[in-house]
């Protein structure tokens, strides 16, 4: 019996308290049909590892689980889940400028840690999202034009492969296992139980301000965005962030500067602010470190919710992205939902040597936020209607909110050349399939 084996808890779809469990381990108010057989929660790599051998022998398929953030449930649709939940070790090397982190360690604890010591790290959006998922995706984080994809920042990985092997990958050893490790997403061939990070200095003097336009100022505020943001530093993080409204959608433009002093960033404001439309609203230049953005952030991700999210990469117009996403959320059908349009022409430039391969100039993530299950069918059609209607100007989408319940995607989370690489390395590393696929792709919806 696997129970025998291992230090933590297994919990069988005889259990009684197996249907609330299985739920629990999924963030979104919106739970996925399928559950999973077992669920493993494991108190250590040799947990992990001992999981998924017992898995391999008994033809089981395994999924990981970190936080249980990707919106469409995917941790609990294979027979097995191994909840990662109690591996939360974090270490840090300060003399080094590295750190050790398990998959369970949140974006805001790992926040703090490296505040206390002047560090940071392109860590994400939201405070309460783990490591696991958010760097396996690539990790769109904060002022990552400065600092760059999160994945990029990863100097090597430990992994629990299909055999049961416990292995450390770097650019030196395992390189191919170390290159899936930085985008594959939830296609990655194994369960990481532990990643090695690159720190760097932090920026001593973050701000943010916000000016807010009605919809009708669309064009506007792209034009006066595409000027500025021409001449801007990288260490600018530009966001406008739209939301329905009674009398049209409102547009909040979010400019956050990491600047390593206060007289620099205000330098940098006073230049974002050059040639502004006339908003109804201006809050800020106002401090925001890390710890206040992450209070700004959570409220508009309610927990209980139920959501339905998808991404893109553009390198088109930013005017034409955001004129089309403003008319969709006109139609939301929800007041709860919401899109996040981010302007990036001056980022650092992205390296080629991992898995995560699409970005571009403009991400975008569209948020549908609903409370009750009767209105899924609305908001579910309106999200893909969305996304269908702005395709045409898209090069790819992030995988780490992608809508992956969908078959017939319209966007690829990978190139086609580093899809194609992964698949070999899977019939390599999983043979047997133990780690699902699970990412649909145009090419496969075609086939």
């Amino acid at each position: 019996m696997l129970i025998a084996r291992i230090g933590g808890a297994v919990i069988t779809a005889l259990a009684p308290r197996h249907g609330a469990e299985a739920d629990a381990l999924i963030w979104n108010g919106r739970k996925p049909a399928r559950r999973a057989k077992l669920i493993v929660r494991a108190a250590c790599a040799g947990d992990v590892a001992e999981a998924v051998r017992f898995a391999a022998a008994n033809g089981l398929t395994v999924s990981p689980r970190g936080g249980g953030h990707q919106f469409t449930g995917i941790a609990t649709q294979a027979d097995m889940v191994i909840d990662l939940g109690a591996l939360d070790g974090l270490t840090l090397d300060l003399a080094a400028r590295t750190a050790r982190v398990e998959p369970a360690v949140t974006n805001a604890r790992m926040a703090a840690a490296l505040e206390r010591h002047g560090l940071a790290f392109p860590l994400g959006h939201c405070g309460s999202v783990p490591m696991s998922g958010y760097l396996l995706g690539g990790g769109v984080g904060w002022n990552s034009a400065e600092w760059g994809f999160a994945c990029f920042s990863v100097a090597a990985v430990e992994v629990v492969l299909a055999d049961g092997r416990l292995v450390t990958a770097s650019a030196r050893e395992n390189a191919d296992i170390f290159w899936a490790a930085r985008g594959a997403g939830p296609d990655f061939l194994g369960v990481v139980t532990a990643y090695h990070l690159e720190l760097r200095e932090a920026a001593k003097a973050t701000s943010t301000c916000v000016r807010v336009y009605p919809a009708a100022r669309v064009a506007d505020v792209a034009a006066w965005a595409e000027s500025v943001m021409a001449d801007a530093p990288p260490c600018v993080e530009f966001t406008c962030k739209v939301t329905p409204a009674p009398n049209g959608p409102v547009i909040a433009a979010i400019a956050t500067v990491f600047a390593r002093t206060d007289a620099e960033a205000c330098a940098i404001h006073t230049a974002l602010g050059h040639d502004a439309p006339e908003a109804l609203q201006v809050v800020g230049p106002m401090p925001t470190p890390i710890s206040a953005l992450y209070e700004a952030t959570e409220p508009s991700m309610p927990r209980g919710r139920r959501y339905a999210v998808d991404t893109l990469w553009s390198e088109a117009r930013f005017g034409e992205v955001l004129g089309r996403i403003t008319q969709d959320m006109a139609r939301a059908p929800s007041g709860e939902s919401m899109a996040l349009v981010v302007l990036r022409p001056n980022a650092v430039e992205t390296p080629r040597d991992a898995a995560f391969s699409c970005h571009g100039r403009i991400f975008g993530a569209l948020y549908a936020i609903w409370e009750g299950e009767r209105d899924d069918a609305r908001n579910i059609a309106w999200l893909r209607t969305a996304i269908d209607g702005v395709a045409p100007l898209c090069t790819g989408a992030y995988v780490g909110e992608a809508d992956l319940d969908r078959p017939d995607r319209a966007l690829p989370t990978l190139a086609p050349e580093m899809r194609a690489r992964l698949d070999a390395l899977r019939s390599v590393l999983d043979p047997r399939g133990v780690f699902l696929r699970r990412i649909p792709s145009p090419a496969l919806a075609a086939e």
